[in-house]
């Protein structure tokens, strides 16, 4: 009788100390997870945010390319194609640099991310759509990004 008595007292104190380390498990690790979730969207987000600001500077760089490349005519587009160097973007912009070439009547300009972005390359066409008159190249409606 008292052997039942402390048997069942020893085993109503193992049994509640058995639920609250599988209670504090199962808490422990919801909470892991939820910071594990928490960390990975923190990084999605940040990537986003980073691919965003690329994007917004690619676009900034290439009117700025284009309104450089207007400064020339179209047959000296064609006959010696310039160099992008850093020189020719505004402030903020002195990292990229870029290349033109001739691909037919179009124009191929090649421009380079700064380093601190990867060193993606990003290639625009600029089309010249009568391929009589080349300055209809650099129209606004005329840039297209092929790739990256």
């Amino acid at each position: 009788m008292i052997l039942n008595k402390l048997l069942s007292k020893y085993l109503m104190r193992g049994f509640l100390l058995i639920t609250v380390m599988v209670l504090t498990l199962l808490t422990g690790g919801v909470m892991l997870s939820l910071y594990q979730q928490s960390i990975q969207q923190r990084y999605q987000s940040q990537a986003f945010l980073n691919s965003q600001v690329l994007f917004q500077q690619l676009n900034g760089v290439a009117v700025q390319a284009q309104n450089y490349l207007l400064q020339f005519s179209p047959l000296e587009l064609q006959e010696n194609p310039p160099v992008l160097s850093s020189d020719v973007f505004a402030e903020g912009f002195k990292d990229w640099s870029g290349s033109v070439a001739t691909a037919g009547s179009d124009l191929l300009v090649t421009l380079q991310a700064p380093t601190a972005a990867g060193s993606v390359k990003f290639q625009l066409l600029l089309r010249n759509a009568d391929n009589a008159s080349g300055s209809d190249y650099l129209k606004q409606d005329g840039v297209l990004i092929l790739e990256n």
